[in-house]
C-alpha cells in the first residue's frame, strides 16, 4: 500500500503569483488542495523585476510556501542556505512518502538543497518543460550561457541521481529516454481551469484576434502583425490585440504599429484582466516559429486559450498536432507563414458557423487533455509510483 504522499516544490519562480511555470506549479497546488495532499513551496531565486508582489511567505490554500530570493539577492548566502534547509527539514515528515520536485534546470545556486533533501529522504523527481535555455530560438548574453552551461552540467549529475522526471512533451521523452535510461517519465502536460463562461453564437465586428504572452523572436509574433495587415488589406473587418511584454529589445516592434489603429498593444495585465480579455476575444492565436524550443516545449498559453471555448489559430510545432487536428478542433498553420494566417483568418470570417463549432471542440480537448483534475490525477499517480 503507497504511503501517503508529501509534496514540496522548489526552485528559482515566484509563488503563487507568476508566469507560464509558477502557474503550472500553482494549478498542481490547487489540485493537491482539493484532494487533502500535502504539499509546500520553496522559491529560492526569480528575478527582481517580477511583476508580482507575492509575500515572502504564507498560504496559498492548504500549502504554505517560502521565498528566498530576498537573501541571494543581497548577498545573504549564509542565511540562504540555513533557511532553506531549515524549510526542508521542517516540512519532510517521515509518516508520509516525501518527494521533492525540482524545475526543469538545477541551479548551481540550489544544489547543495539537492544532497541535503536526498539525505534527509526525499524523493527527487524533477519538472522538465524546456530542452535547454539556451536552445536555439532563445536569446541569452554569453555571461548569462555560461551559467546556464555550468547549471546544465550539474543538472546532468542530478538527472542520473533522480527518482522520476515530468516531461511536457513527447520530444523530452525522447531525450529523456535516450540520456538516463534508468529514470522513471511521465509525459505531464500543462493544465489549466475552465474559462469558459458560455458558448459564443457570434463573431465581433471587427474580429477581434488576440497574442498574448512574450515578444522573443520565437514567439513569431511578427508573423502573425503581418498576416493581420494582409487580411485587413484583402478586406476582412478584424484587429489584433496585444498583451504582455518582452525584453526592450524585442518591443522595437511597437515602433512600427504604433500608427496602426487595428492593432491595439495593453501591455502588461494581471491574470484576472488576461482572462477576461482572453474570453471576450474572438480568436486566439499562438504562432511560435519551428524552433528547438518550440518542439521540446509545450506553449502554456495554448491550453489557456482552449479553455475559453475561442477559436484557435495555432502553428503545428511539437506536440500541439498530437491533440489539436486542423479544421476540427482548432486551426493549425505551418510555423513562420504570413499566408497561411491570413487565410485562416479569411476563412474564419467566411465560415462563422463552423468556426464557432471548432472553438467548441477545442473546448472539449481541453477538458480531456488539460484540465486540472485530469492532469492532477496523472502528476499523483506517478509519484505514488517512484
Amino acid at each position: 500500500m503507497n504511503k501517503e504522499l508529501n509534496i514540496v516544490y522548489i526552485g528559482p519562480l515566484s509563488f503563487p503569483l507568476g508566469y507560464a511555470s509558477t502557474k503550472r506549479r500553482r494549478y498542481m497546488v490547487d489540485y493537491m488542495n482539493e484532494h487533502g495532499i500535502s504539499a509546500h513551496v520553496l522559491c529560492t531565486r526569480h528575478g527582481v523585476n517580477d511583476k508580482f508582489s507575492n509575500p515572502q511567505n504564507g498560504y496559498y490554500g492548504a500549502a504554505d510556501y517560502y521565498d528566498l530570493s530576498s537573501y541571494i539577492r543581497h548577498f545573504h548566502f549564509y542565511r540562504y542556505y540555513r533557511e532553506g534547509k531549515k524549510k526542508l527539514l521542517q516540512w519532510f515528515d517521515s509518516t508520509k512518502k516525501n518527494v521533492l520536485i525540482f524545475h526543469t534546470m538545477l541551479p548551481i545556486e540550489d544544489a547543495p538543497f539537492f544532497f541535503y533533501a536526498r539525505r534527509l529522504g526525499y524523493k527527487i523527481v524533477f519538472d522538465q518543460v524546456e530542452t535547454s535555455y539556451i536552445a536555439k530560438g532563445t536569446k541569452t548574453s554569453f555571461k548569462r550561457k555560461c551559467y546556464i552551461y555550468l547549471c546544465e552540467y550539474i543538472s546532468d549529475y542530478a538527472y542520473k541521481r533522480a527518482n522520476g522526471s515530468f516531461v511536457i512533451s513527447s520530444f523530452l521523452w525522447k531525450q529523456n529516454e535516450k540520456r538516463y535510461p534508468q529514470m522513471s517519465l511521465c509525459l505531464l502536460p500543462n493544465s489549466t481551469p475552465v474559462f469558459a463562461k458560455r458558448s459564443k453564437e457570434k463573431l465581433s465586428k471587427p474580429l477581434q484576434i488576440l497574442y498574448s504572452g512574450t515578444y522573443a523572436p520565437k514567439d513569431g509574433v511578427s508573423y502573425l502583425i503581418e498576416g493581420v495587415k494582409q487580411a485587413i488589406n484583402k478586406g476582412c473587418d478584424c484587429e489584433l490585440i496585444l498583451v504582455g511584454k518582452g525584453n526592450a529589445k524585442d518591443m522595437q516592434f511597437l515602433t512600427d504599429i504604433k500608427d496602426c489603429p487595428y492593432i491595439k498593444y495593453l501591455g502588461f495585465v494581471s491574470d484576472e484582466k488576461l482572462v477576461d480579455i482572453m474570453c471576450s476575444c474572438d480568436v486566439l492565436a499562438m504562432t511560435r516559429i519551428n524552433s528547438k524550443f518550440a518542439n521540446y516545449g509545450f506553449p502554456f498559453k495554448l491550453s489557456e486559450y482552449l479553455s475559453t471555448g475561442n477559436i484557435i489559430i495555432a502553428t503545428k510545432v511539437g506536440d500541439v498536432p498530437l491533440y489539436l487536428t486542423d479544421k476540427e478542433n482548432a486551426f493549425l498553420i505551418e510555423p513562420e507563414n504570413v499566408e497561411a494566417i491570413w487565410r485562416a483568418i479569411i476563412y474564419i470570417l467566411n465560415n462563422e458557423e463552423d468556426a464557432l463549432k471548432v472553438a467548441q471542440k477545442g473546448l472539449k480537448v481541453m477538458k480531456k487533455q488539460f484540465s486540472i483534475e485530469q492532469v492532477g490525477s496523472k502528476f499523483i499517480d506517478f509519484l505514488n509510483q517512484v
